[in-house]
């Protein structure tokens, strides 16, 4: 399935943290190499920015008065670099945006999207040197603690700095497919951090922080037919080695068995069916290739609650009641 044309725009600001900035750049860059419709833009309030003492960086765009885009991205800033003016107009600005369809905050970007009233009323999180100066500028505002960021309603808010790299690959996993956010997780040799009941870069993302393209290849093959049957002959064979050479590969590279990791990915497939659909219980342990009986006890076994009580429980969790 070809992935729908999408818009990014990424705000330049003076001031702005390297990594904050580069990160999900790259992200969506390396995006771009499987979804070629997937457009990136760089707009502020200046034509160019000085960056990194040294470096200049140019070919920004004004900010239009009415910005239509899928993401616009607003990276963390050093803020005592940022004008006093800059920073009225941008706060302005972000006001006034209503055809943006999410925006995400990399650390102190937080702030202005806190002094815009962007974050009234919503969980959001943000450096946790910074945390409770997001509290005092938006006391309505829900901040966080112990997450690496949070998605709530429109908007998208991380804890700074790598976590950028982590944010805009799960927008990419949502928006442009599970296939294309592991192949630029792979691309740019990253291994998926997880945030408790937050979003989560998805299951699939982990057990692949190894080398052998041999288990890549199969990895890859069990998750775009992860409701298939794979037992350890089957891997085996589509691996073209023997089962005891893949079982000592997983325990060498992985750390686990090939039985165990399998496992561990349909339950997190499962845990994401969970949250985000209406799928009874029958419906999703057959997605995610288990039988019904075997998928209960196996949920329950990591988890200490059946399916239903956990969905209940995560519901209720998501959306504060």
């Amino acid at each position: 399935m070809t992935p729908p044309p999408l818009d990014v725009t990424i705000l330049m600001l003076p001031g702005q943290v390297p990594l904050d900035l580069a990160g999900p750049v790259q992200v969506f860059t390396c995006a771009r190499h499987h979804a070629p419709d997937l457009a990136l833009r760089f707009i502020g309030p200046q034509e160019s920015i000085e960056w990194l003492d040294s470096l200049t960086l140019s070919g920004i765009t004004p900010m239009p008065d009415v910005l239509e885009t899928d993401l616009l991205v607003v990276p963390g800033q050093y803020t005592c670099q940022i004008s006093h003016l800059h920073q009225q107009d941008c706060v302005a600005w972000l006001s006034r945006q209503r055809h943006v369809k999410t925006i995400m905050a990399i650390c102190s970007g937080a702030l202005l999207l806190g002094r815009a009233g962007l974050l009234n009323g919503r969980r959001c999180t943000t450096h946790h040197r910074l945390r409770q100066t997001l509290r005092q500028l938006t006391p309505d505002a829900l901040v966080q603690e112990d997450c690496i960021f949070i998605e709530d309603g429109p908007v998208l808010t991380s804890a700074g700095i790598s976590t950028g790299i982590d944010t805009a690959l799960y927008w990419v996993q949502a928006h442009l497919g599970a296939s294309v956010a592991l192949a630029v997780a792979r691309e740019m040799v990253l291994y998926a951090r997880r945030s408790g009941q937050e979003p989560q870069l998805g299951v699939r993302l982990e057990g692949r922080n190894h080398v052998s393209e041999r288990l890549h290849r199969l990895q890859d093959d069990i998750c775009n037919a992860i409701s298939a049957v794979w037992t350890l002959p089957v891997m085996a064979d589509k691996a073209a080695i023997s089962s005891r050479q893949l079982h000592r590969l997983f325990i060498d590279h992985i750390g686990c068995t090939p039985h165990a990791w399998l496992t561990h990915l349909r339950l997190g497939e499962a845990r994401q069916l969970l949250l985000e659909t209406r799928h009874g219980i029958d419906t999703i342990a057959e997605q995610v290739g288990m039988e019904t009986r075997q998928f209960r006890r196996q949920w329950t076994h990591v988890h200490g609650l059946s399916p239903s009580q956990w969905r209940r429980r995560a519901t209720a969790t998501h959306t504060g009641h």
